[in-house]
């Protein structure tokens, strides 16, 4: 059975963590109705949560059952939760399957994000760089459309062009294709 809520989750990354968050909002008639109801008339109550469990698939690896998110996410005030130290932070397509328990009821939200963090300091390397010995442009537009898919949810375009675009930064010198510790 399934919740009366729709829960929704976000990704946020930086150079050193990844932070899994419940960006489902409060119920509200109008803008949000199926937001979490603090007093449990209208949809679920979020602190009737019993359990939230996530399987993380980072990029090129196998899944990872994450198990209980944490004390922070089933926190009504914090509602997040930094995964970054049990993770190795790779760039590339992240898939979560997060599941929200409420005594024998659940709903399961699949979530994609893309961790750009070392492409985004290569390819603005590559735009400090000697231009006549590399192609900025054309590495930036493939990041442009990158960007472009992912909002699409082409997912399997998203690797393809991130493959794209490891390739032509393979043709610059090594130190444009390493993390600059943005």
């Amino acid at each position: 059975m399934a919740l009366t809520v729709d829960p929704i989750v976000t990704i946020t990354h930086s150079s050193g963590k990844m932070v899994i968050v419940d960006a489902t909002g409060d119920y509200n008639a109008v803008t949000n109705p199926t937001g979490w109801d603090p007093s449990g008339t209208f949809s679920t109550a979020r602190s009737t949560l019993t359990d939230v469990t996530t399987i993380i698939t980072p990029p090129g690896a196998a899944a990872i059952n994450f198990g209980s998110i944490g004390a922070n996410f089933l926190d009504n005030g914090i509602r997040a939760q930094d995964i970054s130290s049990s993770l190795s932070l790779a760039d590339g397509l992240w898939k979560f399957e997060t599941t929200f328990v409420v005594g024998t009821e659940e709903e399961t939200v699949l979530t994609y994000s893309f961790r750009d963090v070392a492409l985004k300091c290569a390819i603005g390397k590559l735009a400090l760089g000697d231009m006549t010995s590399n192609d900025f442009a054309e590495v930036k537009l493939l990041y442009d459309k990158l960007i472009q898919v992912m909002e699409c949810g082409e997912y399997q375009l998203v690797e393809e062009l991130h493959a794209d675009i490891i390739d032509a930064l393979s043709s610059c010198v090594i130190d444009v294709r390493k993390s600059c510790g943005c």
